[in-house]
């Protein structure tokens, strides 16, 4: 079953068995997220001021996750999803003993330069990818 989430402007579907943690109501910037029941991955939609640099999101955003993970591992990729071409950052990290996999992006909307963050553990990165971008595209057409 899904569930809807509608609030500040954004409205997307989402699996209802996931976990939600909103942040909607605070200041920009500020983020909706959600977890897969079983605590392994995180999709994350962050919303910044319309006019915030989407280079400036990303290289703040990276800098923040390698002061906490100084094994990051950058690489540039390509997404086309939801007609929102651009390009995309995959950042790779252990946090404990898991190789984690996460993929950053910005695309703006009406109001909102939105930060995508898909994460997973890198053997499950894959499976999970194609809700993510569900996810992301839901949120890109609502």
């Amino acid at each position: 079953m899904t569930a809807t989430y509608q609030k500040r402007g954004l409205k997307f579907l989402y699996p209802e068995n996931w976990k939600l943690t909103d942040e909607a109501d605070t200041d920009l910037p500020c983020s909706i997220s959600l977890e897969t029941p079983d605590g392994g991955a995180l999709w994350a939609v962050h919303l910044y001021e319309i006019d915030s640099d989407p280079d400036e999101i990303l290289k703040t955003t990276l800098a923040t996750l390698q002061e906490t993970y100084p094994d990051l591992e950058i690489t540039p990729c390509q997404t086309d999803f939801a007609a929102a071409n651009g390009t995309a950052v995959e950042a790779l990290f252990y946090c404990l003993d898991f190789l984690i996999r996460a993929r950053l992006q910005v695309i703006p909307n009406r109001e909102y330069q939105l930060l995508f963050w898909f994460q997973a553990e890198d053997r499950e990165f894959d499976k999970l990818e194609l809700i993510f971008q569900a996810l992301a595209t839901s949120v890109l057409q609502g």
